[in-house]
């Protein structure tokens, strides 16, 4: 998009926006930039009569592109206004921003908000009922019948906010699941379900699946659905040993994995062992990935504990290789093996190059007479220089 594109206003689209909800509600998260451009096509709009050029916008607002381009995202994304686009001309369509109680009955919208001004202030935002009061009002099926044909819609958030919040945490608390950071976790689930479109429900399985220490871990959700999306070699393609790994290192979670390793080495788990596998999951790699860099480490190291330097190393490389299943880990290890077998075959072989040649015992002389008669001479000379040195 550049100063000289084109736009128009969508036809037949007016708009008796809610101010106070856009200052109330949207600002906060928006911007003074965002909310400024709003009000400018708010202002502005012809019904689609005329071209525009988006250095008009830029001449008015006074701010510039990078700016502007950031404010139509901010504005999309939270439901403002519509960017469409043909053939390199860009059609603006301007939406109502939503109702106070509307907007905070979005959970994505609430926590957005409280991340901004604070769960108190949203708190004095939002719609006081009086205690105890009753409510008295009529159900539809109580005041019109079958034959009205009168069909009452309720607002709807539509498709992009279509998330039940509440059911979600009623399973977490069946299951006892925590979140980290409530208002961030929100925002996130919110983003994985409609990224990776799921369901509610299906944001709640793939979020207990990767929890840990009964905590949702947002971007472990994230790298697993990643791993859905990689080709990962058929367990054809590993050896016996390298399946039996695989198979291993997705059955347990790191502790229980970890624990069985050590006692079939008859030791326990040290305090800091757990914290290097809490670090671990911190770092985002799944449960499957941790376990294989655990086994490595300690086969490597030929101990009975966990060798910390060692195993944040690998886990730095499998990090920046983005690593993401237990397939890829054990590749990764492989080459690793591969790798330094050579280094220390190119190691050997230049340190045997550093020993004459004379001095293997089946070295062949196949120097030339020619050749053994100036080497002769090169030494007789030598040798008389030596002497008259002496004298």
């Amino acid at each position: 998009m550049k100063p000289i594109d084109e736009f128009s206003y969508i036809r037949q689209n007016f708009q008796s926006p809610d101010t106070v909800s856009l200052i109330r509600f949207y600002l906060p998260i928006i911007g003074n930039d965002a909310a400024s451009l709003y009000q400018y096509f708010i202002s502005f709009f012809d019904n689609g009569e005329k071209r525009h050029k988006f250095s008009e916008i830029l001449n008015h607002v006074q701010f510039g592109m990078a700016r502007l381009e950031q404010s139509l995202s901010l504005l999309s994304a939270m439901d403002l206004i519509a960017i469409y686009e043909k053939t390199g001309k860009y059609f603006i369509k301007i939406l109502a921003p939503l109702s106070g109680q509307t907007f905070l009955k979005n959970a994505v919208y609430r926590s957005l908000l409280e991340q901004k001004i604070g769960q108190v202030a949203v708190e004095h935002l939002d719609l006081q009922l009086p205690k105890e009061a009753v409510d008295r009002s009529q159900q539809f099926s109580d005041v019109f019948t079958m034959d009205s044909e009168v069909r009452v819609v309720s607002a709807s958030l539509g498709s992009k906010t279509d998330f039940d919040l509440e059911s979600f945490k009623s399973l977490m608390r069946r299951d006892g699941l925590q979140f980290s950071n409530e208002q961030k976790d929100v925002v996130a689930l919110y983003i994985i379900s409609e990224k990776y479109h799921l369901t509610w429900y299906d944001t709640y399985l793939l979020a207990k699946e990767t929890a840990y220490k009964d905590k949702i871990a947002t971007k472990r959700m994230v790298s697993k659905k990643e791993q859905e999306g990689k080709s990962i070699g058929k367990l054809s393609s590993f050896s016996k040993e390298e399946t039996v790994v695989i198979k291993e290192a997705k059955a347990d979670n790191p502790e229980l994995f970890l624990a069985k390793i050590k006692k079939a080495r008859h030791a326990a788990i040290t305090r800091d062992e757990r914290q290097l596998l809490l670090d671990l999951a911190e770092m985002h790699f799944l449960d499957e990935v941790i376990n294989v860099m655990v086994l490595y480490t300690i086969n490597k190291t030929n101990s009975a504990n966990l060798n910390r330097s060692y195993l944040m190393k690998i886990a730095n490389d499998f990090s920046y290789q983005k690593v993401a299943s237990a397939e890829q880990a054990v590749e990764k290890m492989r080459s690793f093996t591969e790798r330094r077998k050579q280094e220390q075959h190119h190691s050997r072989k230049k340190a045997k190059s550093n020993i004459p040649a004379w001095s293997n015992q089946d070295y062949k002389n196949e120097t030339t007479a020619e050749e053994q008669s100036r080497l002769d001479e090169i030494k007789r000379q030598t040798l008389a220089r030596l002497r008259k040195d002496d004298e």
